[in-house]
């Protein structure tokens, strides 16, 4: 059973990473569901408490959507992120779509600041994961430019993670890639406080 957790549906990025981990935060409500659906089309700084680094990196626009009316792009070098801070959430489910075209070089995405959990899609469609601060090639692979189904499990009583996937077809049972994979950061990750896509 999940305890709580995000349903984030219609990410659309080039390259995915998921980070979840320290930084400024804010007190967020999980469980947390966005569609955005209900969002004004164009930048999405500052709606529903999104951010960016700059106003134009992330556009809510309906071209491109997995399910509803609209879906979130980013662009290329650009990352998205919203955060949370309760301390009394231990064990949190992250639950999204994603639609990326595979990436154009093998190099990992740069990561800063406390981690818990990333993961990226290679040249060759295979998920790449961060277990500690060792980037791990795993034999599964997803499509390029199809939507996929993400769930990631973070424990943080263990600080443990999990990744599972399926396709794109809506509640699908899921099938686990990896489990038990070490946090990035152990140290600084005692709780939720943030959900980022960069691409």
């Amino acid at each position: 059973m999940k305890e709580t957790g995000y349903r984030l549906r219609g990410l659309a990025a080039a390259l995915l990473a998921l980070a979840l981990g320290a930084g400024a935060v804010r007190a967020g409500d999980v469980p947390f569901m966005e569609s955005f659906d209900n969002l004004s089309s164009g930048a999405l700084i500052s709606l529903n408490e999104w951010e960016t680094l700059r106003n134009q990196d992330v556009q809510v626009q309906a071209a491109v959507k997995f399910a509803g009316a609209k879906a979130a792009i980013v662009a290329t070098n650009a990352v998205m992120w919203n955060e949370f801070n309760d301390a009394t959430i231990t064990n949190v489910w992250i639950d999204f779509y994603a639609r990326q075209p595979y990436s154009t070089n093998n190099t990992p995405p740069v990561i800063t600041g406390s981690v818990a959990a990333a993961f990226y899609i290679d040249t060759a469609g295979a998920l790449r994961v961060l277990s500690n601060d060792t980037w791990l090639t795993l034999s599964t692979t997803v499509p390029s430019n199809t939507w996929q189904r993400f769930t990631v499990n973070l424990d943080y009583k263990a600080s443990r993670w999990s990744l599972f996937t399926a396709d794109d077809v809506p509640n699908r049972l899921l099938t686990s890639v990896i489990t038990n994979v070490p946090f990035a950061s152990i140290s600084t990750n005692s709780y939720f406080q943030a959900f980022r896509v960069k691409n």
